[in-house]
């Protein structure tokens, strides 16, 4: 009986000595390391030139890490040149030594959407939303017959209910950065839904009803997301594929998120990455008004930051105001302004609801790139926010300022102007485009959601040309196009001896 209970004790004892050794062990926490950069990102290269660029440099790094850090458990984060990982902070210490290390810092978890206080559902109003008037969206698409058909744009968000009326077909890709990830689209908050729908939502809802999304749920039913899933999201957004030669992300991405903070430049090379790759970032100013100023990343010397204005085109109670100082440089932000006050766009589960934010005026912008995009692909990022600057509806005090920055923007005075300068040929290099990222994102099938309206589009134009002009883009077709663009322009043709222009 003696040696049980000797026994007993030396079973409890090594129990006890565990705990209380596991009670001693340190902390771990997610931890983002970046890397010190041996490249020069271009000013404006190709998606593949770009990806590869920063993909090579992490690959070269992660076995120099590995050699403090025992563990295969590393999340690459090539948009910002390093990787995410569990670490205790001793472990960090001997990491931030390393000399190809060039930061070491917590992935912190904070508020990016606010919380929709001014939501409010709204009756079904038949016709286009206010908004949609306000910009001339509606012109754009009848007058000019461009509606963003072809264009891919990237949505960081809470979401999307994919199933809601104005929204079905329009999401080409989703992916779930949340703890809990789901494979099929849903928005449990109601935000991502409201911002796609002003983006591309059909019945008067979207700037850019024929285009399409490609949307990363990155926020939680609080609007909150740790730093690394941010990264993460905004990292697949730029690559949805995985393989950099497929040029399948978008051309934009909209961004209705943003920090209080002025000076935080954690997604900065993020962004930076975007504008070298040709995506443009369009981002909330924020709601810090009257007198916050734009947090980040819309501060950003490369981010295109929107504020808000009301149905009467003042600048909304809450938009923040510039200016935004980098490196002792002053740079006079917000950029420009679009309807965000009081807009109406689709809601979850159907229906509409009404919002307030620079959340709201985000993807007005958004779409009205769209627009420009279809109707010049050859566009590239300075020229974007030239053109649509330089049309804007100018408010406030003459010329750019920091409440309204270039003004609010008008889309049939901004798609016209594009078009002076726009080639046909760009539009089939476009098709093809559209034919790539569409194989690659959903695979061949029947339906083509992307090329499909795209194609449509671009033959309409094209019939619409007199002789020499059918020549002339003949010829460039023979010279530069593809087989498929080829077809295209051949189908154009006899779209016009038919004299079926509406086709």
């Amino acid at each position: 009986m003696r040696r049980f209970w000797f026994v007993c004790c030396l079973v409890l004892l090594a129990g006890l000595t565990a705990s209380a050794a596991r009670a001693q062990e340190p902390a771990r926490k997610t931890y983002i390391v970046r890397f010190k950069p041996e490249y020069q990102l271009p000013e404006q290269g190709s998606h593949a030139e770009v990806v590869k660029m920063l993909q090579t440099s992490v690959k070269k790094n992660i076995p120099v890490l590995k050699k403090v850090i025992k563990t295969d458990d590393l999340t690459p984060l090539w948009i910002v040149n390093g990787v995410a990982l569990e670490a205790t902070t001793t472990e960090i210490g001997h990491i931030k030594k390393l000399p190809n290390v060039l930061s070491a810092k917590p992935s912190r978890y904070q508020i990016w959407v606010p919380v929709d206080n001014e939501a409010r559902p709204v009756k079904a109003k038949k016709g286009n939303q206010w908004s949609i008037v306000k910009v001339k969206a509606p012109e754009v698409w009848s007058e000019l017959k461009i509606d963003g058909a072809g264009v891919v744009v990237g949505h960081l968000d809470t979401g999307i209910d994919a199933g809601h009326p104005d929204l079905i077909g329009k999401t080409l890709a989703f992916k779930d950065f949340t703890p809990n990830a789901k494979p099929a689209p849903y928005d449990d908050q109601g935000h991502g839904t409201h911002t796609a729908g002003s983006i591309a939502g059909a019945n008067g809802v979207g700037v850019a009803p024929a285009a399409k999304l490609i949307v990363a749920k990155v926020f939680d039913r609080k609007g909150g997301a740790e730093d690394t899933w941010l990264l993460q999201a905004m990292q697949w957004v730029m690559d949805p594929d995985g393989i950099p030669e497929t040029n399948d992300g978008p051309k934009l991405v909209s961004n209705s998120w943003g920090s209080n903070a002025t000076t935080d430049r954690t997604f900065w090379d993020a962004v930076q990455a975007w504008v070298s790759a040709g995506i443009v970032p369009v981002f909330a100013a924020g709601n810090n008004g009257p007198s916050g100023k734009v947090g980040t990343p819309a501060g950003f010397p490369h981010s295109w930051a929107v504020a808000a204005t009301t149905s009467s085109d003042g600048i909304a109670y809450f938009s923040s105001v510039g200016p935004s100082v980098w490196d002792g440089i002053t740079l006079i932000k917000p950029d420009i302004a679009a309807p965000g006050q009081g807009v109406v766009s689709c809601k979850i589960g159907g229906g509409y609801v009404s919002n307030s934010g620079t959340s709201m005026a985000c993807p007005h912008v958004a779409g009205l790139v769209a627009l420009m995009l279809q109707a010049n692909p050859a566009l590239t990022i300075d020229e974007v926010r030239s053109i649509a600057e330089s049309t804007a509806i100018d408010l406030g005090v003459p010329g750019k300022d920091t409440k309204f920055g270039s003004g609010r923007f008008d889309a049939l005075a901004c798609v016209k102007k594009v078009l002076e300068g726009a080639t046909l040929p760009a539009a089939y290099k476009a098709y093809d485009a559209a034919l790539t990222a569409e194989k690659a994102l959903i695979g061949v099938q029947a339906t083509t959601p992307l090329s499909g309206p795209l194609a449509r589009s671009i033959m309409q134009r094209t019939a619409g040309l007199d002789d020499g002009e059918l020549k002339s883009l003949r010829a460039a077709l023979q010279q530069t196009g593809s087989p498929a663009a080829r077809a295209l322009f051949e189908e154009a043709l006899r779209l016009r001896q038919a004299g079926d222009l509406n086709r």
